[in-house]
């Protein structure tokens, strides 16, 4: 996993880059300029791309979305099965986007149990 991916970044380029991926996919651009403007996170330093598995793109919208929903509003299992319509919307077979949504949501149980264990 790489940190701070986008550390040169610009909030500027990352939405530039994000809108693309949004105009082609169909995901909300109002939800994109809201992640990525979001003042309780930085996304050039908070987002590193989809952790475990690899992103078809970076940036990828959908693993965006996903880490600023994880980082901003906690580990919720409503976010993980938006990620999962995201990837869908992205166009990933429902196989694929099942997968990768079991990765996010077995993710999210052990780090929440590894953290109340600490």
């Amino acid at each position: 996993m790489v940190k701070n991916r986008y550390k040169n970044w610009t909030r500027e380029e990352l939405l530039h880059h994000l809108l693309i991926q949004a105009s082609d996919s169909g995901i909300s651009t109002k939800l994109v300029t809201k992640a990525v403007n979001d003042e309780r996170w930085n996304p050039m330093e908070d987002f590193n791309g989809c952790n475990v598995i690899q992103d078809d793109l970076h940036p990828f919208l959908p693993c965006f979305i996903h880490d600023w929903r994880w980082i901003v509003y906690g580990r919720i299992n409503k976010y993980d099965k938006e990620f999962r319509a995201n990837l869908l919307l992205s166009g990933f077979t429902t196989f694929r986007a099942t997968i990768f949504y079991i990765a996010v949501r077995l993710g999210s149980i052990f780090y929440s149990k590894y953290t109340k264990n600490k």
